[in-house]
């Protein structure tokens, strides 16, 4: 194991694991650990004794797929401004294409909801999946979103000018702070993220405003997740799997 400093706090990290990825893009993981991966335009769940598949080309080219509840992965399709929800077998169980918002993204919410932000009257909102309802909460937001994530009771957001926001489900927006150039990045919780920029990886703490240099083997980052504790990160050829203790 090794352990490395930032004045904010100590972070453990172990290397864990390391298997061969022949994929194209890698999504991220669900609670039970199992990988999500596509390959043109084909979607894969990696678990432990089988792949499934998902295929859906009438869409056109997935943009965005949510793995956390793997119960109901959300497959995002912003060509067509659709999605689709998979069950833990990859059935689909719902899709809808929207006709009244233009939805730059979709991320799962609490209460059978979904995070959208509306690229026309550029406002963030939620969708109810029972009432296929929506619902605008915030005023306009004209700086763009470079980034955004979820964790159900909250939507996390990096803006144009890499300024960091959440908003709860009713509305209330709150600054976090000023982010740094990133390539590719990601909220472990709303005080702290991991960022990659030049294939490097970066831990930065939002309320310290403190960063550091991961020091891990892998150099060309195609991609990375981190949930709960563990840190994966795809290249080329293979997924990597770290532990992290903060």
């Amino acid at each position: 194991m090794t352990i490395f400093y930032s004045y904010a706090q100590n972070i453990e990290f172990e290397k864990v694991g390391v298997k061969p990825a022949k994929y194209d893009v890698f999504w991220g993981n669900d609670i039970s650990g199992n990988n999500y991966f596509s390959t043109n335009n084909n979607l894969f769940k990696i678990i432990p004794k089988a792949t499934l598949n998902y295929t859906n080309n009438k869409f056109g080219k997935i943009t965005g797929v949510e793995t956390f509840n793997m119960l109901q992965t959300l497959v995002f399709y912003k060509q067509n401004n659709a999605f689709v929800l998979l069950d833990a077998q990859f059935n689909e169980i719902n899709s809808i294409i929207f006709s009244d918002i233009n939805c730059e993204f979709l991320k799962p919410a609490s209460q059978n909801e979904l995070w959208f932000y509306d690229s026309l009257s550029m406002q963030m909102g939620l969708y109810n999946l029972n009432t296929k309802k929506y619902k605008f909460l915030s005023n306009p937001i004209n700086k763009g979103i470079k980034y955004a994530q979820s964790d159900y009771n909250y939507l996390y957001w990096i803006d144009n000018e890499n300024e960091m926001f959440s908003i709860n489900k009713f509305g209330k927006i709150a600054k976090l702070g000023k982010m740094k150039p990133f390539e590719n990045v990601i909220f472990s919780d709303k005080s702290d993220l991991f960022y990659v920029i030049d294939h490097k990886l970066f831990y930065y703490s939002v309320e310290n405003q403190l960063e550091l240099n991961v020091p891990i083997d892998e150099k060309m980052i195609e991609n990375f997740f981190y949930k709960d504790g563990i840190l994966s990160i795809f290249t080329n050829y293979q997924m990597s799997t770290y532990q992290i203790k903060k």
